[in-house]
């Protein structure tokens, strides 16, 4: 019997995929940002945003059910996921077709006005993306992962290169046409729909997915996104400024290395879900590792952040590095902690999940408008916000290890 992939050769190789696809999308930024106008950029923000809390719950949690499921629900499963994101994706498109003037008005994105569309079409890329994602997660193939992750960065840059003469949608569009690449390039033959039967069977045993995890995962991408939009609307376009480079520059290498961790544990994790095997070991050797390959950038940034951020991108971006190591001890955490939690829902605990997604949202919101309207500089702002992230990812990494300490409950 051939024996799993090792941790870190497995998350080198997803990451492999990671990098050549985020490393296109970065070199191409300075040319993107010479053929596309600000408002182009603006519009870009809206859809993504949008869509990305909109495909997170369009899977109805299908993405997170698939990791423990029995090999005979499988199918049933995808046709469920598969089925509410058609569903969702109509219901965006009629939503997005009535309002499309008034979304216009509100984001001060007039392109929206014509490109109401691409909504419906980027959010159900990234619901169908995310369901794909996961059987090959399932499977442990970290190497069409790897594929995956490449297509969707290079899917990207080709559409927002090739399309540049038809104007914004050469910029928005990119989105929907970087996931829709990604899901090419994971395709496989299908084996026939399941019955009814089969799929009703699934959607019962897998109930709590289908209910508790959509808006746990919408909640967890709004979690995610609300500080930066507090600061902006609360400090203004220039310290938003600051804060919108600290964040992209921190979360960046965060994201990348945790999503390629993520991809690995999903995978790992469902196994020894399915199997009846402890999870806690392999849960607290990639903590452990994660947290130390953190905190080692964090040092980074803690001696040198201003010092590099004015030599990167200019001394008056100076005060960004000043941020960034206010910030960056949360984010070391946040790399640790954010590809075991899902854990929580593998393990049946999805309303446990769902109160903490709540519990971010309302604490790091908090954390920014509280002192914000007391009158607080940014920098006591960014410390309360890090205190805030530091304590809710606190709470995650102990609320995983109790759930793994017992016998696992039923999905």
């Amino acid at each position: 019997m051939r024996r799993p992939p090792r941790a870190p050769s497995a998350v080198l190789t997803i990451l492999v995929g990671t990098v050549l696809g985020q490393g296109a999308v970065v070199a191409v930024s300075p040319v993107l940002t010479r053929t596309y106008s600000a408002s182009d950029f603006g519009t870009l923000t809206v859809v993504t945003a949008i869509a990305s809390v909109l495909g997170a719950g369009a899977a109805l949690g299908t993405d997170r059910a698939l990791a423990v499921a029995e090999p005979n629900h499988v199918r049933s499963l995808i046709t469920v996921g598969l089925g509410a994101t058609l569903l969702a994706g109509l219901l965006t498109a009629g939503v997005a077709w009535t309002l499309r003037e008034s979304l216009a008005a509100w984001f001060r994105a007039p392109a929206l006005a014509d490109l109401w569309w691409v909504l419906p079409v980027t959010t159900s890329a990234i619901a169908v993306q995310r369901i794909c994602s996961a059987v090959l997660a399932r499977r442990r193939a970290h190497r069409a992962l790897a594929v995956r992750n490449a297509c969707q960065g290079l899917g990207q840059t080709a559409w927002n290169l090739a399309m540049a003469f038809a104007g914004p949608i050469g910029l928005v569009g990119g989105l929907a046409a970087g996931r829709f690449a990604a899901v090419l390039g994971m395709l496989r033959p299908a084996a026939g729909l399941p019955s009814r039967r089969q799929v009703a069977r699934a959607a019962s045993e897998h109930r709590r997915f289908l209910t508790l995890t959509p808006w746990s995962a919408m909640l967890n991408v709004v979690g995610q996104q609300a500080p930066g939009i507090v600061i902006a609307a609360v400090h203004g376009s220039a310290a938003a400024g600051f804060v919108a480079l600290t964040m992209r520059v921190l979360g960046s290498p965060v994201g990348m290395v945790a999503d390629a961790v993520s991809q690995y544990a999903a995978g790992a994790f469902g196994q020894r879900a399915r199997s009846g095997s402890p999870i806690r070991p392999l849960l607290v050797r990639l903590t452990g590792r994660l947290l130390v390959a953190g905190g080692a950038g964090a040092l980074v940034v803690l001696l040198a952040g201003p010092v590099l951020f004015g030599a990167v991108f200019g001394a008056e971006w100076q005060t960004a590095g000043s941020y960034a190591r206010i910030l960056v001890p949360a984010f070391a955490i946040q790399v640790a902690v954010s590809p075991v939690s899902q854990v929580l829902s593998m393990l049946g605990r999805q309303t446990t999940q769902l109160v903490w997604d709540v519990a971010r949202l309302v604490s790091t919101t908090g954390a920014v408008l509280v002192p914000s309207v007391l009158g607080a500089p940014m920098p006591v702002v960014l410390a309360v916000l890090a205190a805030a992230m530091t304590a809710s990812y606190g709470a995650m990494l102990v609320l995983v290890l109790l759930v793994t300490k017992g016998t696992p409950a039923s999905p």
